[in-house]
């Protein structure tokens, strides 16, 4: 109501023109208004991006010409996010974003504290970092699906799928998606985990419902990659090799880029579906 009040305030009325002062005191209201729903929204979600990256570029340049100080400021706070986050530390982390102010929270940094929660694969970091809006779908995070799922290991599995998983859910932006594709070699998270040989990620993924039938840039299947064995692979992995291999077969996949491109397509839930009843 406040702010429908000043914004009629600010307009007039061609009956009743407002005067100079009363018009100065809306405008003041509305920003006002405008600057403490800033601030709600940025208590809320204080990693989300209001601005895009040329937007940011230019208030920074402004800033740092009309106030080298405050553009200090920005820098030290984007800084200190990073910092914490490299040390896997979530209580400073914390206590940087609370004391920090809106535009002080730069994008660069942002999407550098999250690469290093997962890096760590520190399941608490990263869902904190998430559940403050920081947006999943920007080109600084576009593979972390599959970084996440090439430094999985037996170790770390356990925080690792869950982390895909958290990723995938996403928050108000949105999350990612399973079956992106890597730009240099069209792998999806699926075929990476496929090429390791790593079983438990495989049938994760095919739960999250990764695509079986994907083909990469060489006209490679899931199916084919997991059928090339490694001199690096251990008796485990040569061994889950098989096992993968008829799980793909069971969710549907073929090995020959050509066979997926004659098949008709279903959804991945169909596949799901069907690939349950034939386990039964």
């Amino acid at each position: 109501a406040q702010a429908i009040l000043a914004q009629g305030l600010v307009a007039g009325s061609s009956r009743c023109p407002l005067r100079p002062s009363v018009q100065t005191a809306a405008k003041a209201l509305a920003s006002m208004l405008k600057d403490a729903s800033d601030a709600r929204d940025f208590a809320q979600l204080p990693l989300d991006f209001v601005e895009d990256e040329d937007e940011e570029r230019m208030r920074l340049l402004q800033l740092k010409e009309d106030d080298p100080i405050a553009w200090q400021d920005v820098v030290n706070t984007s800084q200190a996010l990073v910092d914490a986050a490299r040390a896997i530390d979530l209580e400073e982390l914390r206590s940087v974003v609370s004391n920090a102010q809106p535009g002080e929270l730069l994008q660069r940094y942002v999407a550098q504290a999250v690469f290093h929660a997962l890096q760590a694969t520190s399941l608490d970091l990263l869902r904190q970092l998430i559940s403050w809006g920081v947006p999943l779908r920007q080109e600084r995070l576009l593979h972390s699906l599959h970084f996440v799922c090439e430094i999985t290991s037996r170790d770390n599995f356990s925080d690792a799928w869950r982390i895909l998983q958290m990723l995938t859910e996403g928050n108000e932006n949105g999350g990612m998606c399973i079956n992106t594709p890597r730009m240099d070699d069209g792998w999806t998270p699926l075929c990476i985990a496929c090429s390791n040989a790593c079983l438990p990620l495989t049938f994760k993924l095919l739960e999250m419902r990764a695509d079986p039938n994907i083909i990469t840039r060489s006209n490679e299947t899931p199916l084919a990659l997991v059928k090339k064995q490694h001199d690096s692979d251990s008796e485990e992995q040569n061994e889950a090799r098989g096992i993968i291999f008829n799980m793909l077969r069971h969710h549907g996949a073929q090995e020959s880029w050509k066979e997926v491109l004659t098949m008709p397509r279903t959804s991945p839930s169909t596949q799901q579906a069907a690939a349950k009843t034939a386990t039964l």
